[in-house]
């Protein structure tokens, strides 16, 4: 039987100088595994400072990468030792204000077959302090968490579980102010046969639940517009300004363009938007690891 792989990510950044201070604020890795057993991976990194040059050494071999940026220029390529690939890259016109680059490539190295099983297993540990990681891992259209208790199918098991465009299954973690050095191991098992019974039964009770939500929401209907008007009689200016935005947009909208809508700064929005989820007037949905979409409980009909 083939052998688990555990894949491994490590950064080197050579720069001029001390490289002490130096971290990033955003890690994000978004993981697509094929029908074929490859995986496409899309990582986001922004750094909390400027750097001229970049060295990312992976525990698996790579191909057909490709790099983007927000700034200037980033030139990057990757060659191959006995530990797997290595990104090279080299920057011009980093700011602190943009400082993000997307790698993307495929990978063939990270999932091993057990039995009728599948199991992906990577590290995604870095040598940098990170203030937030968010890691998003989507089977393939045909496939079903292996094991019938859902959060026993992956590691570690405080994951959330979610549906990607209606067809497939994702599995999504998020932390925030890793430390150099901190092991970020992930894994998923998984089976691309048909769902057993156990499973049709679980997503049978789910569909269920979201039918009797809607019956809720159409049962409060006829009350919601009083509700909303009582709810934001008590809330401050900027409160209000941002609800009367989701009101406007039907209801809900991406918590970037509620910066774009209001002289607000970005961290302002976001402590108005935790001030009003704490207060259970919205709720914010992960759209991305980059991205929130802030929803308003309350009906938006005038």
């Amino acid at each position: 039987m083939k052998m688990v792989i555990l894949a491994y990510v490590m950064f080197s950044l050579l720069l001029v100088g001390t490289t002490q201070a130096l971290s990033l604020e955003y890690y994000g890795i978004e993981d697509s595994i094929n029908p074929d057993l490859s995986v496409d991976t899309t990582i986001t990194l922004e750094f909390g400072e400027p750097v001229p040059h970049l060295e990312y050494q992976l525990g698996f071999f790579i191909e057909n990468m490709t790099a983007k940026s927000n700034f200037d220029e980033a030139i990057c390529d990757y060659t191959d030792n006995v530990e797997g690939s290595v990104i090279k890259c080299d920057f011009a016109g980093m700011t602190a204000e943009n400082s993000l680059l997307q790698i993307s490539f495929k990978t063939k190295d990270v999932i091993s077959r057990l039995g009728e099983n599948r199991r992906f297993s990577v590290n995604y540990g870095i040598s940098l302090p990170v203030s937030q990681v968010f890691v998003k891992v989507k089977l393939p259209e045909d496939g079903a968490l292996a094991d019938p208790i859902i959060n026993q199918s992956f590691s570690p098991h405080d994951g959330k579980t979610t549906l990607s465009d209606g067809k497939r299954i994702m599995v999504y973690w998020e932390r925030t102010d890793i430390s150099a050095g901190d092991n970020l191991k992930f894994s998923i098992l998984y089976t691309t046969q048909p769902a057993s019974l156990t499973n049709v039964i679980i997503y049978s009770v789910a569909a269920l639940i979201v039918l009797f939500m809607v019956a809720i929401a159409i049962y409060v209907k006829r009350s919601s517009r009083k509700e909303r008007d009582v709810v934001k009689s008590v809330l401050n200016a900027d409160e209000n300004t941002i609800v009367n935005i989701l009101v406007q947009k039907g209801g809900s909208s991406v918590q970037k363009a509620l910066v774009r809508e209001t002289d607000f700064s970005k961290a302002k929005v976001s402590r108005i938007v935790k001030n009003l989820k704490n207060r259970g007037v919205v709720e914010i949905e992960p759209v991305s690891g980059r991205e929130n979409r802030v929803v308003l409980k309350l009906k938006t009909e005038n």
